[in-house]
């Protein structure tokens, strides 16, 4: 029993290639930050003499790296969870049977779990040599990019930044994972066969509990920085801001098949869609919301830190030449962290849609059977793009409201002058290339279903 569970379940293709493809490239991101990190210190006697030309310290340069690194492991961890999430969910049915076969629910939480460390490792091992023949490469780009006279001078993968690389996927499985492998596997059997992994009303309950719990952790944490706000003048107002901005993103996950929902339906609900089979593929849309909602948390993550930062960034460089500074700011090194990030969370985004091919090529077979046209299908699929891109860039503003507000709080409590600029280009562009990747992960699968038989769709899994 045990072995024929164990072959089953590893031979799943969706549970393997979406963990992979995003720890790999978490792994390249993490170790070519480390890379430029670690090799633009004081171990490089070159980079370190054109840094005392400047009058520079090291810092300046091997923070950047340090920077992004910080910041992109617990956007990892947030990601890793929604694809894992996505992946186990896809699996519900098969870990039903081995669970009416009589597989015990400890064994198959521990398949489970070594299947996605299996291949969280696989994708680690590959950015680690990605790493090691690129990383070196990558990080004198990123050099120059911050410092012009960096430009040419060689930087090596230390041993310790290919070590990270190849162990922060599997840690940051580790803490995402685990508690989505516990509850996959303790689904009941018979209620997963149906499609039906929790009562409706245990699952509304659960849900409640997480908005009132997420959005309770937000406004209560947002509450005390702005009655007490952190000094402007040492920076911890902005690492206020990073906190809370992370907050808002956790709290979005734990409540997102709530508020994603909630989120398309007002939407929707805003949108003018005439005749009925549009209005049938707007509330379809909306009904998906549910499973859709961790692409849309996904998606926030890049969204939402670009907002913040940038909207962070550019409200104190407004607030330092209002109380008379001439300094210039540069914001190379911030639109590189946002870049990177950014395609880290649609890599997510984009595998947590197409790990529910399966629901799409259903859904278009029962719209094919409606009578929609392929043009009709096409066009919904563009429509659910529009309203989960919607939902995205409500979150992006109000965690770009409330990190970029703490930074005013702070500044008016520290007697500066009080100016407010948030990156309304900046997040357009981000909501556009949020629309393309959900647009291309909604309509490649729905093209595809359009060419099959409908038979075979309405019975995919």
């Amino acid at each position: 029993m045990t072995g024929t569970a164990m072959r089953a379940l590893l031979a799943e293709r969706a549970a393997w290639w979406a963990p992979a493809l995003v720890s790999a490239l978490v792994s390249v991101m993490i170790g070519v930050c480390a890379v430029q990190a670690l090799g633009t210190g004081a171990t490089n006697p070159a980079i370190r003499e054109v840094l005392r030309r400047e009058g520079l310290t090291p810092s300046y340069v091997s923070s950047v790296g340090t920077g992004i690194a910080v910041m992109t492991v617990p956007v990892a961890v947030i990601v890793l969870a929604v694809v894992f999430t996505s992946a186990i969910r896809g699996t519900t049915r098969d870990l039903a049977r081995w669970r009416l076969a009589g597989a015990a629910a400890p064994l198959l939480s521990a398949i489970v779990m070594g299947r996605l460390l299996l291949a969280v490792l696989l994708g680690a091992l590959l950015g680690t040599a990605a790493t090691a023949l690129l990383g070196g490469s990558l990080a004198e780009l990123l050099n120059a990019a911050i410092l012009p006279e960096l430009r040419g001078l060689r930087v090596r993968p230390a041993p310790t930044a290919l070590l990270a690389a190849t162990l922060v996927p599997p840690t940051a499985a580790l803490l995402s994972g685990l508690p989505a492998a516990l509850r996959g596997a303790r689904v009941p059997a018979v209620r997963a066969v149906r499609r039906d992994p929790a009562p409706a009303g245990e699952r509304r309950r659960r849900d409640l509990v997480g908005v009132v719990l997420g959005v309770g952790a937000v406004l209560g944490v947002a509450v005390i920085l702005l009655r007490d706000p952190p000094d402007m003048r040492e920076g911890e107002a902005l690492t206020a801001g990073l906190g809370l901005l992370v907050l808002v993103l956790v709290a979005a996950g734990i409540g997102a098949s709530v508020i994603v929902p909630a989120a398309v339906s007002v939407l929707g609900a805003m949108v003018p869609v005439p005749g009925a089979l549009r209005r049938l593929a707007r509330d379809g849309a909306s009904a998906r919301a549910r499973s859709s909602g961790g692409a849309v948390v996904a998606l926030a993550c890049g969204t939402g830190l670009l907002g913040a930062i940038i909207g962070m960034a550019r409200t104190s460089e407004a607030i330092a030449r209002a109380a008379g500074s001439t300094e210039e700011y540069n914001l190379v090194d911030t639109y590189i962290i946002c870049g990177i990030i950014g395609l880290l969370s649609a890599v997510g985004g984009a595998c947590v849609v197409a790990l529910d091919a399966g629901d799409r090529r259903r859904e278009v077979a029962q719209l094919r059977i409606a009578g929609m046209t392929p043009r009709q299908v096409l066009g919904s699929a563009a429509l659910e793009a529009w309203l989960l891109t919607g939902a995205v860039l409500l979150l992006t503003l109000l965690a770009t409201g409330l990190s970029t507000g703490l930074v005013v709080r702070a500044a008016a409590a520290a007697a500066l002058p009080v100016r407010l600029v948030l990156p309304w280009a900046e997040m357009a562009v981000s909501g556009a290339g949020t629309f393309v990747v959900l647009a291309l992960a909604l309509a490649i699968p729905s093209a595809r279903a359009l060419r099959a038989p409908l038979r075979s769709s309405l019975a995919a899994e």
